[in-house]
């Protein structure tokens, strides 16, 4: 369910909601009909909805739940919300953790846009000090493990309701801090996230110079005549020696080791192509702008 803003309080069912042009949820006709028929928009007129949309997943499913088919791709829906939103909340509740296949699916899925990920532990005040320390630790190792990484998201420990705390009485401090710091990620989600925006053009811009440069370099090394069948092969020869030529790459443009693509992946695009030669060549003057570069022209 996806809450908006809206002079009138209506609710827009998924197929009517891909059709609106003034909504951004075209998108989601690929996921199909039987995935619409459960997407609804409820327009209402909060005005923290003027600058906020907020995505409402349905909860993840455990046990014996996990073998009932949902009818559409599910973590095909979150991945194409997760590229497109500019925060994830991933919701554990502190009494019954457990990280079900499905739900560490979901965080596999979202592992490529985790610089937007945060957790939050709700229901802190459920147990008591002591175990809710316990219950920290070993999420954090689990979500470390499915992450497969160190540093693991933001953790945001709290109750998020408007009753008092059943337990946890020494921790209220920590747990009202930690709702309040949500809270203000929230309201500062609206100015934090141009500063994000510009960043990721900055990345896809490096990134477009980089692939240029391997295309360049792979043409470089056709034959300028030579019968198809040689060609291919020589074309997987040169598949074969991609870390070579990263590293050659790197030398010629200053590039960074971190800029280069995972070669695995750059391979596989690679033996997709027909002809290496309908690469671009390498023009220094039209490049000259782009980010990365180092010198007086980093930021034109």
């Amino acid at each position: 369910m996806a809450i908006v803003h809206g002079d009138e309080a209506k609710v827009i069912n998924g197929d009517a909601a891909t059709c609106l042009p003034e909504l951004p949820y075209s998108g989601l006709s690929q996921l199909g009909s039987s995935f619409l028929s459960k997407f609804q928009v409820l327009v209402e007129r909060a005005e923290i909805l003027k600058q906020l949309t907020f995505i409402d997943t349905p909860g993840v499913l455990s046990g014996d739940k996990q073998r009932i088919s949902r009818g559409y791709d599910f973590m095909k829906a979150c991945s194409w919300l997760a590229s497109r939103c500019d925060l994830i909340l991933l919701l554990f509740d502190a009494h019954k953790l457990d990280i079900s296949d499905e739900f560490r699916e979901v965080i596999e899925a979202l592992s490529g846009d985790g610089d937007k990920c945060r957790c939050v532990l709700n229901k802190a005040d459920e147990i008591d000090g002591e175990n809710l320390v316990k219950v920290y630790g070993a999420l954090m190792w689990n979500l470390g493990k499915i992450l497969h990484t160190p540093e693991v998201a933001r953790m945001y420990i709290g109750s998020f309701w408007d009753k008092d705390y059943l337990m946890c009485q020494d921790l209220e401090r920590l747990l009202n801090q930690d709702r309040k710091d949500l809270m203000q990620e929230l309201h500062d989600l609206p100015r934090n996230v141009c500063v994000r925006r510009i960043n990721e053009v900055v990345a896809r811009a490096r990134a477009v110079k980089v692939h240029l440069a391997l295309g360049a370099a792979l043409r470089a090394r056709m034959p300028t005549i030579g019968l198809c069948g040689r060609r291919r092969r020589w074309e997987r020869w040169c598949c074969d020696r991609i870390p070579d030529l990263y590293q050659e790459v790197i030398k010629d443009h200053q590039f960074a080791a971190g800029d280069m693509p995972p070669v695995d992946q750059f391979r596989e695009r690679l033996l997709l192509f027909k002809d290496f030669r309908r690469f671009q060549r390498w023009n220094e003057r039209e490049v000259l702008g782009a980010p990365g570069r180092c010198g007086d022209h980093t930021m034109r």
